[in-house]
Protein backbone atom coordinates (compact mmCIF):
# COMPACT_ATOMS: atom_id res chain seq x y z
CA UNK A 1 0.00 0.00 0.00
CA UNK A 2 1.35 3.31 -0.74
CA UNK A 3 0.13 6.26 2.02
CA UNK A 4 -1.04 9.75 0.67
CA UNK A 5 -1.72 12.75 2.49
CA UNK A 6 -5.43 13.98 3.00
CA UNK A 7 -6.37 16.76 0.64
CA UNK A 8 -5.07 20.00 1.36
CA UNK A 9 -8.95 20.90 1.59
CA UNK A 10 -9.14 18.89 4.62
CA UNK A 11 -6.39 20.58 6.84
CA UNK A 12 -7.83 24.23 6.61
CA UNK A 13 -11.27 26.06 7.13
CA UNK A 14 -14.55 25.91 5.21
CA UNK A 15 -14.78 28.98 3.05
CA UNK A 16 -17.78 28.04 1.94
CA UNK A 17 -20.88 26.01 3.20
CA UNK A 18 -20.28 23.05 0.95
CA UNK A 19 -16.92 22.55 -0.26
CA UNK A 20 -16.31 20.14 -3.63
CA UNK A 21 -13.10 18.07 -3.43
CA UNK A 22 -12.25 15.65 -6.70
CA UNK A 23 -8.99 13.47 -6.58
CA UNK A 24 -7.72 10.71 -8.74
CA UNK A 25 -6.58 7.57 -6.57
CA UNK A 26 -4.33 5.24 -8.07
CA UNK A 27 -5.04 1.52 -6.71
CA UNK A 28 -3.33 0.44 -3.45
CA UNK A 29 -3.24 3.66 -2.24
CA UNK A 30 -4.11 4.56 1.40
CA UNK A 31 -5.55 8.14 2.34
CA UNK A 32 -3.57 8.62 5.89
CA UNK A 33 -6.14 8.80 8.68
CA UNK A 34 -7.10 11.74 9.41
CA UNK A 35 -10.59 13.88 11.01
CA UNK A 36 -12.14 17.38 10.43
CA UNK A 37 -14.97 19.25 12.27
CA UNK A 38 -17.47 19.21 9.71
CA UNK A 39 -19.24 16.22 7.87
CA UNK A 40 -18.28 14.31 4.41
CA UNK A 41 -19.87 12.82 2.25
CA UNK A 42 -16.93 10.45 0.11
CA UNK A 43 -18.34 9.08 -3.45
CA UNK A 44 -16.39 7.28 -6.35
CA UNK A 45 -17.77 7.74 -9.72
CA UNK A 46 -15.47 5.22 -10.93
CA UNK A 47 -13.96 2.55 -8.54
CA UNK A 48 -14.14 0.96 -5.15
CA UNK A 49 -12.99 2.33 -2.19
CA UNK A 50 -13.13 1.37 1.49
CA UNK A 51 -13.23 3.46 4.42
CA UNK A 52 -12.33 2.48 7.77
CA UNK A 53 -12.99 4.03 10.90
CA UNK A 54 -12.21 3.48 14.75
CA UNK A 55 -15.67 1.53 14.72
CA UNK A 56 -16.67 0.55 11.46
CA UNK A 57 -15.30 -0.80 7.69
CA UNK A 58 -16.98 0.88 4.26
CA UNK A 59 -17.00 -0.57 1.24
CA UNK A 60 -17.65 2.03 -1.60
CA UNK A 61 -18.98 0.95 -5.18
CA UNK A 62 -19.89 3.45 -7.52
CA UNK A 63 -24.03 3.24 -6.25
CA UNK A 64 -23.11 4.42 -2.68
CA UNK A 65 -21.24 6.99 -0.93
CA UNK A 66 -20.16 6.69 2.77
CA UNK A 67 -21.85 9.91 4.92
CA UNK A 68 -18.95 10.57 7.81
CA UNK A 69 -20.02 12.73 10.72
CA UNK A 70 -17.42 15.62 12.25
CA UNK A 71 -14.59 14.36 14.11
CA UNK A 72 -14.61 11.11 12.79
CA UNK A 73 -11.19 10.03 12.44
CA UNK A 74 -10.99 7.79 8.71
CA UNK A 75 -8.61 6.60 6.34
CA UNK A 76 -9.86 6.03 2.69
CA UNK A 77 -8.18 3.08 0.66
CA UNK A 78 -8.45 2.54 -3.18
CA UNK A 79 -9.52 -1.20 -4.03
CA UNK A 80 -9.07 -0.15 -7.72
CA UNK A 81 -8.27 3.10 -9.51
CA UNK A 82 -10.59 5.67 -8.57
CA UNK A 83 -12.24 9.06 -9.60
CA UNK A 84 -13.01 10.47 -5.87
CA UNK A 85 -15.26 12.88 -4.91
CA UNK A 86 -16.20 14.31 -1.29
CA UNK A 87 -18.34 16.91 0.03
CA UNK A 88 -17.44 18.88 2.91
CA UNK A 89 -20.94 20.07 5.05
CA UNK A 90 -20.59 23.02 7.44
CA UNK A 91 -22.41 22.05 10.71
CA UNK A 92 -25.04 24.57 10.57
CA UNK A 93 -26.05 22.18 7.61
CA UNK A 94 -26.19 18.51 8.98
CA UNK A 95 -29.48 18.69 10.88
CA UNK A 96 -30.99 16.78 8.40
CA UNK A 97 -28.25 14.30 7.49
CA UNK A 98 -28.00 11.29 9.45
CA UNK A 99 -26.79 11.42 12.90
CA UNK A 100 -24.13 8.70 12.22
CA UNK A 101 -21.97 7.47 9.62
CA UNK A 102 -23.38 4.76 7.13
CA UNK A 103 -23.40 3.77 3.87
CA UNK A 104 -26.16 6.28 1.25
CA UNK A 105 -27.91 4.77 -1.87
CA UNK A 106 -26.99 6.91 -4.93
CA UNK A 107 -29.25 6.71 -7.45
CA UNK A 108 -28.67 7.90 -11.45
CA UNK A 109 -30.17 11.28 -10.63
CA UNK A 110 -27.93 12.07 -7.46
CA UNK A 111 -24.80 10.23 -9.32
CA UNK A 112 -25.39 13.18 -12.17
CA UNK A 113 -25.83 15.92 -9.56
CA UNK A 114 -22.66 14.93 -7.99
CA UNK A 115 -20.50 14.31 -12.01
CA UNK A 116 -21.67 18.01 -12.43
CA UNK A 117 -20.44 19.14 -8.93
CA UNK A 118 -16.84 18.33 -9.81
CA UNK A 119 -16.91 21.11 -12.49
CA UNK A 120 -17.54 23.63 -9.32
CA UNK A 121 -14.64 25.89 -8.69
CA UNK A 122 -13.84 26.99 -5.15
CA UNK A 123 -14.87 30.36 -5.78
CA UNK A 124 -18.68 29.98 -6.30
CA UNK A 125 -21.04 32.12 -5.16
CA UNK A 126 -23.58 29.58 -2.69
CA UNK A 127 -26.08 32.30 -4.04
CA UNK A 128 -25.66 31.63 -7.27
CA UNK A 129 -26.35 28.33 -9.97
CA UNK A 130 -23.75 26.42 -8.02
CA UNK A 131 -25.31 26.69 -4.74
CA UNK A 132 -28.28 26.16 -5.54
CA UNK A 133 -26.74 22.85 -7.05
CA UNK A 134 -24.66 22.13 -4.21
CA UNK A 135 -28.68 22.63 -1.89
CA UNK A 136 -29.87 20.10 -4.25
CA UNK A 137 -27.06 17.79 -3.50
CA UNK A 138 -27.93 18.23 -0.11
CA UNK A 139 -31.31 17.37 0.00
CA UNK A 140 -30.76 14.79 -2.04
CA UNK A 141 -28.48 13.39 0.06
CA UNK A 142 -31.03 13.98 3.34
CA UNK A 143 -33.34 12.37 1.28
CA UNK A 144 -31.30 8.85 0.05
CA UNK A 145 -31.49 5.55 1.86
CA UNK A 146 -29.10 3.79 4.14
CA UNK A 147 -27.30 0.75 1.58
CA UNK A 148 -26.12 -2.64 3.86
CA UNK A 149 -22.55 -1.75 2.71
CA UNK A 150 -21.25 -0.60 6.63
CA UNK A 151 -19.55 -3.36 8.65
CA UNK A 152 -19.96 -2.54 12.16
CA UNK A 153 -16.48 -3.43 14.11
CA UNK A 154 -16.59 -5.28 17.53
CA UNK A 155 -13.85 -4.60 20.18
CA UNK A 156 -13.89 -7.35 21.81
CA UNK A 157 -11.00 -9.38 21.99
CA UNK A 158 -12.46 -12.54 21.09
CA UNK A 159 -13.97 -11.14 18.67
CA UNK A 160 -11.17 -9.21 17.05
CA UNK A 161 -9.17 -12.17 16.71
CA UNK A 162 -12.08 -13.89 14.93
CA UNK A 163 -12.03 -10.82 12.53
CA UNK A 164 -8.26 -11.21 11.93
CA UNK A 165 -8.17 -14.79 10.90
CA UNK A 166 -11.15 -14.31 9.15
CA UNK A 167 -9.70 -11.44 6.74
CA UNK A 168 -6.38 -13.91 6.75
CA UNK A 169 -8.33 -16.46 5.08
CA UNK A 170 -11.77 -16.01 3.86
CA UNK A 171 -12.95 -19.32 2.92
CA UNK A 172 -12.92 -20.08 6.69
CA UNK A 173 -16.27 -21.24 7.63
CA UNK A 174 -16.21 -21.93 11.36
CA UNK A 175 -19.28 -22.12 13.25
CA UNK A 176 -19.69 -20.16 16.49
CA UNK A 177 -18.94 -23.42 18.17
CA UNK A 178 -15.51 -23.64 16.29
CA UNK A 179 -14.78 -20.31 16.62
CA UNK A 180 -15.34 -20.76 20.73
CA UNK A 181 -12.66 -23.43 20.92
CA UNK A 182 -10.08 -21.33 19.05
CA UNK A 183 -11.28 -17.63 21.34
CA UNK A 184 -11.71 -19.43 24.52
CA UNK A 185 -16.04 -18.70 24.69
CA UNK A 186 -18.88 -20.29 24.56
CA UNK A 187 -21.43 -20.30 21.83
CA UNK A 188 -23.83 -18.17 23.41
CA UNK A 189 -21.42 -15.82 24.68
CA UNK A 190 -19.88 -15.17 20.89
CA UNK A 191 -23.75 -14.91 19.77
CA UNK A 192 -24.51 -12.33 22.36
CA UNK A 193 -21.32 -10.12 22.20
CA UNK A 194 -22.03 -10.08 18.35
CA UNK A 195 -25.05 -8.43 18.71
CA UNK A 196 -24.26 -6.02 21.65
CA UNK A 197 -21.39 -5.03 19.40
CA UNK A 198 -22.43 -4.49 16.09
CA UNK A 199 -26.17 -4.71 16.12
CA UNK A 200 -26.38 -7.99 13.77
CA UNK A 201 -25.93 -11.62 14.47
CA UNK A 202 -22.41 -13.51 13.20
CA UNK A 203 -24.29 -14.54 10.09
CA UNK A 204 -25.25 -11.54 8.75
CA UNK A 205 -22.41 -9.91 10.02
CA UNK A 206 -20.10 -12.29 8.44
CA UNK A 207 -22.60 -12.02 4.91
CA UNK A 208 -22.14 -8.23 4.83
CA UNK A 209 -17.98 -8.87 5.20
CA UNK A 210 -18.51 -11.16 2.42
CA UNK A 211 -20.67 -9.02 0.21
CA UNK A 212 -17.50 -6.49 0.86
CA UNK A 213 -14.49 -8.88 -0.24
CA UNK A 214 -16.69 -10.19 -2.79
CA UNK A 215 -17.16 -6.70 -4.13
CA UNK A 216 -13.60 -5.83 -3.63
CA UNK A 217 -12.83 -8.92 -6.00
CA UNK A 218 -15.39 -8.42 -8.54
CA UNK A 219 -13.46 -4.95 -9.31
CA UNK A 220 -10.27 -6.55 -10.28
CA UNK A 221 -11.55 -8.62 -12.86
CA UNK A 222 -11.89 -12.10 -10.62
CA UNK A 223 -14.21 -14.49 -11.66
CA UNK A 224 -17.48 -15.77 -10.10
CA UNK A 225 -16.29 -19.46 -9.48
CA UNK A 226 -12.89 -18.15 -8.01
CA UNK A 227 -14.40 -15.70 -5.87
CA UNK A 228 -17.06 -17.99 -4.36
CA UNK A 229 -14.06 -20.60 -3.82
CA UNK A 230 -12.33 -17.73 -2.04
CA UNK A 231 -14.84 -17.29 -0.17
CA UNK A 232 -15.52 -20.52 1.38
CA UNK A 233 -18.81 -21.55 -0.71
CA UNK A 234 -19.24 -25.27 -1.80
CA UNK A 235 -20.34 -23.93 -5.03
CA UNK A 236 -20.73 -20.92 -7.34
CA UNK A 237 -24.49 -20.69 -7.31
CA UNK A 238 -24.51 -20.70 -3.59
CA UNK A 239 -22.43 -17.64 -3.98
CA UNK A 240 -24.86 -16.20 -6.33
CA UNK A 241 -27.54 -16.88 -4.41
CA UNK A 242 -26.26 -15.43 -1.21
CA UNK A 243 -24.95 -12.13 -3.30
CA UNK A 244 -28.17 -11.65 -5.14
CA UNK A 245 -30.15 -12.30 -1.50
CA UNK A 246 -27.83 -9.35 -0.27
CA UNK A 247 -27.65 -6.85 -3.00
CA UNK A 248 -30.91 -7.24 -5.52
CA UNK A 249 -28.64 -8.35 -8.59
CA UNK A 250 -26.02 -11.33 -9.24
CA UNK A 251 -22.72 -10.48 -9.55
CA UNK A 252 -22.29 -10.48 -13.15
CA UNK A 253 -24.91 -8.07 -13.31
CA UNK A 254 -23.55 -6.58 -10.64
CA UNK A 255 -20.01 -6.26 -12.37
CA UNK A 256 -21.72 -5.41 -15.65
CA UNK A 257 -23.44 -2.23 -13.93
CA UNK A 258 -20.29 -0.79 -12.79
CA UNK A 259 -18.03 -1.93 -15.95
CA UNK A 260 -15.99 -3.56 -14.30
CA UNK A 261 -13.08 -6.11 -15.96
CA UNK A 262 -14.11 -9.67 -16.63
CA UNK A 263 -11.46 -12.07 -15.76
CA UNK A 264 -10.74 -14.98 -18.59
CA UNK A 265 -10.02 -17.35 -16.09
Amino acid sequence: MIEIDPSVESRQELLKPITVVSRVIAVNSVVTKHSHSWGQFVYASKGVLLVVTDTERFIVPPEQGVWLLPEIAHEVTAITDVKLTSFYFRNDLLDELPNQSCVLTVNDFLKTLILEANDISSDYLWSGEYGLLLRLILKKLVLAPNAIFQLPYPKDSRLLTMLSLIQKEPSNRYCLKQWGTIVGASTRTLSRLFKKETGLTYQIWRQRLNIQIAIGQLSKGHSITSISLYLGYESPSAFIHMFKQNTGMTPSFYREKNSYPKSSG
